[in-house]
């Protein structure tokens, strides 16, 4: 009996290893027909999947672009693989509509529909990919007065507030905002629009910059490293609560 045992257990480790073995960054997920649903359709932020079998040579190549697709993009979107070659995930994979491997989805979030990613399989063309398709609720605030008129809003929801000189919202600050849009409201400010008069009214003097403004009239600025698991542990009480998803440190994290 114990013989058995230990074959048993030596076979299912062995396997999940195999499963496992494609992937080697502990930042791609590995899913079942279990875990995938509330996962990927269960989250809000984007999701990256690679349906793969671990005897496929193609998918051996996309590995080491994969991984670092996920250590990049740690925090920000979901990076997942499901083994296909397991029986209990083949109906899942069917339903995906999967005809070969590696093949590659893009959810992006919630119930949305996936899109399969057709382009090439180099680590920064997948960044450029996902990062230009996540979801973001950062609205703009686009003049002075604008920005002051945040204040009000304040005061009957928390408002999260960056000064920055970029034209477009940062991968680092979509995520966030979905984190914590059903607490807080997000904005965005650019310094050349606003004008330096209308920042120094928040203390801010350079950027970027963020700031969180409360119902108490009162400004509370970020000075932290830009880093995504900081800045979360900084919004995380004036959410009033955790928000769904992973504290991570990404390399993406410009604001």
């Amino acid at each position: 009996m114990r013989t058995s045992i230990a074959w048993l257990a030596a076979t299912l480790l062995l396997s999940t290893s195999a499963s496992a073995a494609v992937f080697r960054s502990p930042n791609v997920k590995l899913l079942s027909t279990k875990t995938f649903k509330q996962t990927v359709q269960g989250s809000d932020k984007l999701t990256v999947a690679a349906f793969v079998a671990p005897w496929c040579g193609y998918c051996k190549k996309l590995a080491p672009n994969y991984d670092k697709v996920a250590d990049s993009l740690k925090g920000l979107v979901n990076v997942v693989a499901v083994d296909c070659d397991v029986d209990q995930n083949k109906q899942l994979c069917g339903e995906m509509g999967i005809k070969g491997f590696p093949t590659l989805k893009i959810f992006p979030g919630g119930k949305s529909p996936a899109e399969e990613y057709m382009g090439a399989r180099e680590a920064k063309d997948i960044i450029t990919h996902a990062t230009s398709r996540m979801p973001t609720f950062v609205k703009r605030a686009a003049t002075a007065k604008d920005v002051d008129g945040l204040r009000e809003k304040a005061k009957s929801k928390p408002v999260s507030l960056l000064f920055t000189s970029a034209s477009k919202v940062t991968p680092l600050y979509k995520a966030l905002s979905t984190d914590f849009y059903r607490q807080m409201d997000f904005y965005a400010a650019r310094d050349t629009k606003v004008g330096q008069d209308a920042m120094a009214t928040f203390g801010v003097d350079k950027v970027p910059a963020l700031v969180i403004l409360t119902s108490d009239d009162k400004v509370h600025k970020y000075e932290g490293p830009l880093k995504y698991d900081k800045i979360r542990a900084f919004l995380e009480p004036f959410a009033g609560a955790k928000a769904s998803g992973s504290k991570s440190k990404p390399t993406h994290d410009d604001l």
